[in-house]
């Protein structure tokens, strides 16, 4: 979901300009490959047999999130010029927070 809103958002942004458009990629992929990236590590392991595991794989999940995030947000504000850093950020916040409209349109 978050992969698709990224591309959903960057369209969106594509309409003000260029710059703005793949600002606004880079924003939702910085979110969306650690969350990825999270999503396999803290489900890599299952069952009650291997409770120890499966805590340590969801430290070790978020704590690489985190790591990831952190270094695309290096790399992206070194390496991509020109950036709109508006849109960057929006979409980084807005797939960031899809979890929680997803969660509210399941309830419905």
């Amino acid at each position: 979901m978050q992969f698709s809103l990224s591309i959903i958002i960057a369209l969106f942004a594509l309409i003000h300009s260029f710059e703005a458009g793949y600002s606004a990629l880079l924003g939702g992929l910085t979110c969306a490959v650690p969350s990825g990236y999270f999503i396999w590590r803290a489900f890599k392991y299952s069952g009650a047999r291997s409770v120890d595991q499966v805590v340590q794989s969801f430290y070790q999940g978020q704590s690489w999130k985190f790591v990831l995030t952190a270094m695309s947000f290096a790399v992206i504000f070194s390496r991509v010029d020109p950036l709109n850093p508006w849109a960057l950020f929006g979409a980084f916040i807005t797939v960031q927070f899809s979890h929680v409209m997803a969660a509210r349109i399941a309830k419905l």
